[in-house]
């Protein structure tokens, strides 16, 4: 009897547990491998948005282009709506128009505005502001060469090395040539006017000289800014050699400022780059020890035409003549004969003026 209750109570719970549905543990599948995913995913998207970003801050300089001077046949003078430059210019190239036979089909513009078409196959002297010479090579198409009569060198990114050239005397030569008097120099300290012309040249002159550069301050017009951008450069006597950029008068207030405790800093040890701005001969004796540029083969203290107005009538000769030289032969002179400096050669894409720190 209790044989068969065993078997009973048995077969009852076989059926019971066969019937009863199988549950399998299953583990939970980790959360955290999405968010891995997930941080994959945006660090992707920020490596490609900063690698646009850098595409945007960073533009690539404009490979050398192919120039053939012979398919030339159109030359454009890209003068400014400023009336100075634009009355010297016409004074120039009226009297000096006829001594260049190979100058023809000439248009004159006076804004970038006027350019609707990509300009190709074409010859261009100007723009004569740096504003027109930044804006004009997204207007440029093919086989085009432009002589420059602006003097601003630190567009050549927007160039390509052989499709422009500067005729007008630039303070970015200027700078470079003072490497010959800085030799034996190895710390410098830089002063520079705070306007577009002093960061520009400032900058260039950083890029040039790392390693004598120590330090520099902007300064202003005011007596408070000339008197704290001086103190910001600390004792004047741990620098070889003190470079000012100024492109106004203020220099002159500036220098009463560079004082020592034994006294004012050697002015024969400061150099002055201003783009041939003041009349030499008008110099007060004050700032004559001053290291500034001159040129060799005129004496500039006996001008009596403004220096900047020499300089740009120069240029423009100049650019007539390379003109006249390029489509006559069909390529770029190497240098070039000029009644009042002799031969200039034609270097990095410059006019090489025979300049001197003195």
């Amino acid at each position: 009897m209790n044989l068969f209750k065993n078997i009973t109570i048995l077969l009852t719970l076989i059926s019971f547990f066969s019937c009863a549905p199988t549950t399998i543990e299953k583990k939970k599948p980790i959360e955290k491998i999405p968010e891995k995913v997930e941080e994959i995913e945006i660090m992707e998207e920020k490596e490609d948005e900063i690698e646009k970003a850098e595409t945007i801050k960073k533009p690539s300089k404009p490979e050398d282009k192919i120039i053939d001077f012979n398919n030339i046949d159109k030359i454009i003078f890209f003068l400014s709506e400023d009336d100075i430059s634009t009355s010297l210019f016409y004074d120039v190239f009226l009297e000096e128009i006829d001594n260049f036979p190979d100058l023809k089909n000439i248009e004159f513009i006076y804004s970038i505005d006027e350019i609707q078409n990509k300009i190709k196959n074409t010859l261009i002297i100007g723009p004569t502001n740096s504003k027109d010479l930044f804006e004009l090579p997204n207007r440029l198409g093919e086989n085009t060469f432009t002589i420059s009569l602006s003097n601003d060198y630190s567009v050549m990114n927007k160039y390509a090395d052989n499709e422009i050239l500067f005729v007008f005397s630039s303070p970015y030569q200027h700078v470079e040539i003072l490497g010959d008097y800085i030799n034996s120099s190895n710390s410098l300290g830089v002063l520079y006017k705070q306007n577009e012309y002093g960061l520009k040249l400032f900058e260039y002159f950083k890029d040039t000289y790392p390693l004598k550069y120590i330090k520099s301050s902007p300064f202003g017009d005011s007596a408070v800014d000339l008197e704290l951008s001086v103190k910001l450069m600390g004792d004047l006597n741990i620098y070889d050699n003190i470079i000012i950029f100024d492109d106004t008068f203020s220099y002159k207030d500036l220098v009463g400022y560079l004082a020592t405790e034994d006294g004012t800093y050697p002015l024969e040890r400061t150099f002055l780059i201003d783009n041939f701005l003041e009349q030499r001969k008008n110099l007060e004796n004050y700032y004559k020890p001053i290291n500034r540029t001159f040129l060799q083969n005129i004496d500039l203290t006996t001008m009596d035409e403004p220096h900047r107005e020499f300089f740009f009538r120069t240029s423009v000769k100049i650019s007539l003549t390379i003109a006249n030289q390029i489509l006559k032969n069909n390529f770029l002179p190497s240098a070039i004969d000029n009644e009042d400096f002799g031969r200039l050669p034609l270097e990095n894409m410059m006019i090489s003026y025979p300049v001197i720190f003195d």
